[in-house]
C-alpha cells in the first residue's frame, strides 16, 4: 500500500521560503487549486491519500513529503536548510 501525506496551503504561503527562485506574488488561491490537483494525481497513481489541516503560522508547512522518506519498515526524517522549513518535521512531537 502507498501512502501520501499531504498538508492543506497555508493561508501564508505568500511568506515562504524562496529557495532558488526570485520570489513572486502567490495567488493562495492557484497554489490551493495546484495543490488539489497534485492530491488527485497522487491518488490517481494509487497511493491513499492522507490530508493534514493547514498550519497557518507555517508557511511552508504544505511541503510535507519534504520532511520524510519512508519504505517498508524504515524512515528517514530530513532537516531542512531553511529554518522556516524546520517545524513540519516536529509533526509527532507533542
Amino acid at each position: 500500500m502507498l501512502y501520501a501525506v499531504t498538508r492543506e496551503v497555508s493561508p501564508a504561503i505568500d511568506r515562504c521560503e524562496p529557495t532558488h527562485l526570485v520570489r513572486e506574488p502567490i495567488d493562495f488561491k492557484i497554489a490551493c487549486e495546484q495543490h488539489n490537483a497534485y492530491r488527485t494525481l497522487l491518488g490517481e497513481l494509487g497511493c491513499t491519500v492522507i490530508v493534514l489541516p493547514a498550519a497557518p503560522d507555517l508557511p511552508d508547512s504544505q511541503f510535507v513529503e519534504d520532511t520524510a522518506f519512508v519504505v517498508d519498515e524504515l524512515a528517514i526524517l530530513t532537516r531542512s536548510g531553511a529554518p522556516p522549513r524546520s517545524p513540519p518535521a516536529r509533526l509527532s512531537q507533542p
